[in-house]
């Protein structure tokens, strides 16, 4: 196999996966508000803002899956995981190693869906 068709086949399974992964962890914060809203409480984050996460999480997951806005959706999606990076460390929770971890997937996936200059 030809380096661009690796190139081209790794970067659709990683979209693929993570658009799943970040559409599930979005629509759970609209299907189970209860559970995340004692999260963000407890983070000391405004009322209301696991909504907001949450549907960023779906729009730019499903932006993913079009080569065209990959890029800037997984720019998108990394600053989110950026922040909940933080939020882990903060609080001292062991989940931060999981959010750092799609961080660097989501860094990856920009870099072989970035753009070429012309």
């Amino acid at each position: 196999m030809n380096k661009p068709k690796v190139k081209r086949v790794f970067s659709w399974v990683l979209q693929v996966l993570l658009s799943l992964e970040f559409i599930l962890a979005g629509q759970a914060k609209f299907t189970n508000p209860e559970a995340w809203q004692k999260q963000f409480d407890r983070w000391s984050y405004p009322d209301g803002t696991y909504y907001i996460v949450g549907g960023l999480e779906v729009i730019l997951a499903i932006l993913l899956l079009f080569p065209k806005y990959a890029y800037k959706a997984a720019l998108g999606m990394a600053v989110i995981m950026l922040g909940a990076s933080i939020t882990h460390i903060i609080h001292g929770e062991s989940r931060t190693t999981v959010t750092m971890i799609l961080m660097v997937l989501l860094i990856t996936l920009s870099y072989l869906r970035k753009p070429e200059l012309k």
